[in-house]
């Protein structure tokens, strides 16, 4: 997602894009690997927080790109977009508030 979000990181070489994700990926483990000894518990409440912000951005990802990309013969119903948009409203929603109240509490 993040490739086919970014202008500029599409402007890359097709070859060098694995540099992009495998930085991500090796973020994520050394965060993952840090916290897990520390407090298991507080790694499971940041990966789901972080989890519903996916979620919820994924769905938008995907309606943006089945609306702008896909000729219209192969666009979704108005049914199926709405269904995204309330997805993706309820997951950024709950994150939101999960933060929120990790923050706050």
């Amino acid at each position: 997602m993040i490739w086919t979000a970014s202008p500029r990181l599409r402007k890359w070489a097709p070859e060098d894009i694995g540099k992009l994700y495998f930085t991500v990926l090796v973020s994520w483990a050394a965060f993952g690997a840090i916290m897990l000894p520390l407090n298991p518990q507080a790694l499971l409440h940041i990966a789901t927080m972080i989890m519903n912000f996916a979620l919820g951005f994924s769905c938008w990802h995907a309606l943006a790109v089945n609306v702008i990309l896909l000729p219209r013969e192969l666009r979704p119903n108005w049914i199926i977009r709405i269904t995204l948009a309330s997805a993706s409203a309820f997951f950024t929603a709950m994150a939101t508030v999960a933060t929120y109240v990790s923050l706050m509490g």
